[in-house]
């Protein structure tokens, strides 16, 4: 099921009756997901699974793990219908806990049922609560539904968590928590060509401002092109050895693909750290670790079961 509806007014009223959740969503992890997983639930209560979330001018200054566009794609690719992003003003700033419940959730999104997590707080001085939504489900005759925290080894799961383990290389623990391989999303871009002179070709990503991405080097990765998906390595960082240019780069190499791909949109999804980004003393160097590299990574896709 696609996207049917993205709502980036407030004043909108739906036609239809909603199971909603409420979140900043950047990091997509188990937790978010178990929120989406009781939302996708109420569809065969008659409900349109939707999400709410909200824009604000620090989200474009700071490092998230998904952008708002990775987002819509996640949520699409689970089945959420529509996507309600409001621009956090002063009005829903100022807005009361028992108002945003009223007025945005109930009488504007339809809410049949509002699914939040058992900590959730929202509304002026985040006063509101799962207590104060239980306290109003007659009123305006929805259900709540409460989802408890996500627990992982004993750690509660968080985007701040996860973005502390991409920034280490850490990618296969961040994934555990992701519950599945962190991504990035884009189109595929025109590069220096510098990879197919080394006998590597490359597509090459130039992902949003925001977006983090994880320690600089290379890694397993396979990669989404259409409804197909190839094994290959990418490598994240200013490619010291070749260029001067002090621009990160995100580059993939797949080991079994012709294609024509500039301008097609794919997805990247990290498995495995191979090493950190090196300078060598000059390409050839640089040829026999890449080789190397590739003996590595289908070593790990074999591992892992990539390889048939």
């Amino acid at each position: 099921m696609s996207l049917v509806l993205r709502i980036t007014n407030c004043s909108e009223y739906l036609p239809v009756q909603t199971a909603v959740t409420i979140g900043k969503f950047d990091g997509f992890h188990l937790g978010h997901r178990s929120l989406l997983s009781a939302v996708l639930q109420e569809k065969e209560h008659g409900f349109v699974p939707a999400v709410v979330s909200f824009d604000t001018c620090s989200d474009k200054e700071r490092s998230v793990i998904y952008t708002r566009e990775e987002q819509r794609m996640l949520c699409e690719s689970l089945g959420i219908e529509i996507m309600a992003e409001y621009l956090l003003n002063e009005e829903l700033r100022e807005m009361s806990a028992a108002e945003f419940i009223a007025e945005i959730l109930c009488k504007r999104l339809r809410a049949g049922v509002i699914v939040a997590g058992e900590d959730f707080r929202f509304g002026k001085d985040r006063a509101g609560d799962v207590a104060l939504l239980k306290s109003l489900e007659s009123r305006y005759n929805y259900r709540t539904v409460s989802i408890p925290k996500v627990i992982c080894d004993g750690t509660r799961i968080s985007s701040t968590k996860i973005r502390e383990l991409l920034v280490n290389g850490q990618i296969r623990e961040a994934n555990a928590l992701l519950g599945q391989p962190y991504a990035v999303f884009g189109e595929v871009m025109h590069g220096k060509k510098l990879g197919r002179t080394l006998g590597f070709p490359t597509l090459n990503l130039i992902p949003s401002v925001e977006k983090l991405l994880p320690a600089y080097g290379v890694y397993v990765t396979m990669t989404k092109i259409g409804e197909q998906w190839f094994q290959g390595i990418t490598n994240i960082g200013l490619r010291p050895t070749v260029d001067s240019d002090s621009v990160v780069s995100v580059e993939t190499h797949l080991f079994q693909c012709e294609e024509e791909l500039y301008g097609k949109q794919v997805e990247v999804r990290f498995l495995h750290f191979l090493r950190p980004e090196q300078r060598f003393a000059n390409a050839e160097e640089l040829k026999k670790a890449m080789r190397a590299d590739l003996i590595s990574a289908k070593a790990v896709l074999e591992k892992l079961g990539q390889i048939d």
